[in-house]
């Protein structure tokens, strides 16, 4: 009877503590208090490759900040709109709160838990357009939150965020956007090993967003585009220019993974457009891809 409570609580303290969920969907999962991680994350689309730094911290057992700072490595235009719920999708360093609000036992190894997310960006490159010069992006918003199952065998997530920016002397404005997320996981039997064995849990993501149109002030200057001259475009009434080839919709789902060895956390995926509507013309987006390793001070415990 020892030895079997002594295993349980072993795996879940290290399912309480992993803080590290899906690659590209919402999560409730958190560091532990006074645990920290460190990663770098590699994401792909449209022909454009950025990298990110990841660094977390748990201040209490429900309460974590973080810090990431994705940057273009191949210069190039991609659709804007948030990559990942931990991350954004431009160029930009984020500072990221989460609190976990909720959090009930329902079972042993089991729970039920929310956990609400805020946070605030600057910009660090400006994204080409073939439209004009880039969008000069002002400090953005972030607000998110997830609920989910959490077992020894299946997990179950759903959340949804919203990214606002504002507008830079009323001449520049980027893209809002709407970011939901639902996410399966399992852990195969064979892989459940308790630590320092790896441990391997494989997730369905899907996500769905909404990109609102950018815009420019007819006072701004137009400027040439990254493809030539920019096409002549006519304001509102307001003296405003709605770009005709920012913003839409789309629908993403495909499989990805997590792999845990004693401190270190492996985790890769991609998600196929099942679904898209872009407005005018924009760069194609047909697949995702998330690549990212992670180091984790859990501060002594294991």
């Amino acid at each position: 009877m020892k030895q079997i409570l002594c295993a349980f609580c072993l795996s879940a303290a290290c399912l309480w503590a992993d803080g590290h969920g899906p690659a590209f969907g919402y999560a409730t999962t958190l560091l532990g208090a006074g645990d920290s991680s460190v990663g770098t994350a590699l994401m792909w689309r449209s022909g454009v490759a950025m990298i990110s730094p990841l660094v977390a911290y748990g201040i209490t057992e429900n309460f974590q900040i973080s810090f990431s700072a994705p940057f273009d490595v191949n210069y190039g235009e991609h659709p804007v709109g948030r990559f990942t719920a931990m991350m954004p999708g431009n160029p930009e360093a984020e500072v990221l709160g989460a609190w976990r609000f909720h959090h009930t036992l329902t079972g042993v190894g089991t729970r039920n838990e929310s956990t609400l997310y805020l946070g605030t960006s600057v910009t660090t490159q400006l994204v080409p357009r073939a439209d004009g010069p880039p969008i000069r992006r002002a400090p953005g918003f972030y607000a998110g939150a997830a609920t989910g199952h959490i077992s020894r065998r299946y997990y179950a997530w759903a959340g949804a965020g919203y990214q606002q920016y504002v507008s830079l002397d009323g001449l520049d404005h980027q893209s809002n956007s709407l970011l939901g997320s639902f996410v399966l996981g399992w852990r195969p039997p064979f892989w459940d090993k308790e630590y320092p064995k790896p441990d391997l849990r494989i997730f369905w993501e899907s996500t769905g967003e909404r990109i609102g149109s950018a815009w420019r002030s007819a006072a701004a200057p137009a400027g040439p585009g990254d493809h030539g001259p920019a096409p002549p475009l006519t304001p509102n009434s307001g003296g405003i220019i709605i770009l005709p080839d920012s913003g839409g919709k789309g629908v993403y789902t495909g499989p990805t993974l997590l792999c845990t060895y004693r401190s270190v956390a492996f985790q890769a995926g991609v998600l196929f457009a099942v679904w898209r509507d872009p407005n005018g013309t924009q760069p194609a987006d047909r697949f995702r891809v998330v690549v990212g390793l992670t180091y984790f001070f859990l501060g002594g415990r294991k």
